[in-house]
């Protein structure tokens, strides 16, 4: 968080880039005129992060949980369900510092997702 604020009007469409996760971050990144809001653009950046690092662990769980024994693809079906609880909650944060106009940057992901954006060029 570095403290800056975002105009009255981008605050809403920003928390709503963590909607629907990368879906609604890319369409928002692209769609006139939020693509030129930079606060729009670091929560939709972000969102993508957050969404696809989310779909990541769930698959990394999921193929854990395929192959193990029934006791403990149990006991990692129940983490996973803690994690994914762990997330959602923490899906709702971001969105609520969205809406109230912070840059919240999660740790080593908001690092990541701004030198990808770099290397892509992302200024659309």
């Amino acid at each position: 968080m570095n403290g800056e604020s975002a105009k009255p009007e981008s605050r809403p469409i920003a928390a709503l880039t963590y909607l629907l996760g990368f879906v609604t971050g890319i369409l928002l990144l692209y769609i006139e005129p939020y693509n030129q809001d930079e606060f729009v653009r670091f929560h939709a950046r972000q969102s993508i992060g957050f969404s696809i690092v989310w779909f990541a662990i769930n698959i990394v769980f999921g193929v854990f949980i395929s192959v193990l024994p029934h006791a403990l693809s149990a006991l990692l079906a129940f983490l996973q369900g803690l994690i994914n609880l762990g997330l959602a909650i923490f899906w709702l944060f971001l969105m609520y510092k969205a809406y109230m106009g912070e840059r919240y940057r999660i740790p080593e992901l908001a690092d990541v997702v701004d030198n990808v954006s770099r290397s892509f060029g992302a200024q659309s």
